[in-house]
């Protein structure tokens, strides 16, 4: 069962919303939903409340998807959310049906759910094979399929369909055969001929919540062997902006997020 965190209600109208709940279902059994209010009277998270909102969407069986009302500080969120959990904007304008419309209220909440179950179908990883969990700071892409890691991020059934396809020719590109083996096994192999190899030993656990990426748990010690396809020197650019170099027969760990690990 996915679960979604609804985030940022002013408190006036979370004790409403809690009240209404109280006295009637009106999410389907699809969905686990938890409620967390804003600090203040005002829609949206406050930064110390930052922490205990990744923690619980962690702390969920599968992640979570994050449903947060806009407020003052939706950059700064946005910076410290997005790179780790599925984020959606929730605007202020379904806050008016409260309390005198709250099945208008309900109704918009469930619109916004039923496309997060089409996110998650479509979309979210399902296990390290997945593209999206390649660093998009240093695998570098074909330009008809550059667009998917953020077009894995937007809202909407319509873009949420365009993800799904771009993850589909995303694989035809760069999902590849590694002619350097007897078997020839395919692996994601970059424009540069810099092979992204997800299969080898679990090691340089990255830290929390780097741990988490589009809502899905990698397993510890998940990372990249990047090395060249063509046995010359190559380089990568890692997260942090440092580019790091290698030999031809040598190798780069880096983690989903584009940090070199040891």
């Amino acid at each position: 069962m996915p679960t979604a965190i609804i985030a940022g209600l002013p408190p006036d109208s979370y004790r409403r919303v809690q009240a209404f709940l109280r006295q009637q279902e009106v999410f389907p059994e699809t969905w686990r939903v938890i409620w967390i209010r804003s600090k203040g009277r005002v829609p949206g998270l406050a930064p110390s409340q930052l922490e205990n909102v990744r923690q619980t969407a962690a702390a969920q069986s599968g992640g979570a998807q994050l449903l947060i009302f806009r407020g003052e500080l939706d950059q700064e969120l946005k910076a410290e959310i997005l790179p780790y959990f599925r984020l959606r904007w929730l605007e202020h304008t379904m806050l008016k049906s409260i309390p005198h419309q709250m099945s208008d209220f309900f109704q918009a909440i469930n619109a916004v759910l039923n496309e997060e179950l089409r996110w998650i179908e479509l979309v979210k990883p399902r296990d390290e094979s997945c593209c999206l969990l390649l660093p998009e700071c240093a695998f570098l892409a074909e330009s008809n399929v550059r667009h998917v890691w953020e077009a894995a991020t937007q809202p909407g059934i319509e873009r949420i369909n365009l993800a799904a396809t771009a993850s589909e020719r995303f694989k035809t590109e760069h999902w590849l055969s590694d002619t350097r083996r007897k078997n020839s096994h395919r692996a994601w192999i970059d424009t540069r001929g810099r092979i992204f190899d997800h299969r080898g030993p679990r090691h340089g656990t990255a830290p929390f919540p780097r741990s988490w990426k589009f809502s899905y748990q990698v397993v510890q010690g998940f990372h990249y062997d990047v090395q060249s396809k063509d046995s010359r020197p190559f380089n990568v650019v890692a997260a942090d902006g440092n580019r790091y170099a290698a030999s031809g027969s040598g190798h780069i760990n880096i983690d989903t997020h584009g940090y070199v690990r040891t």
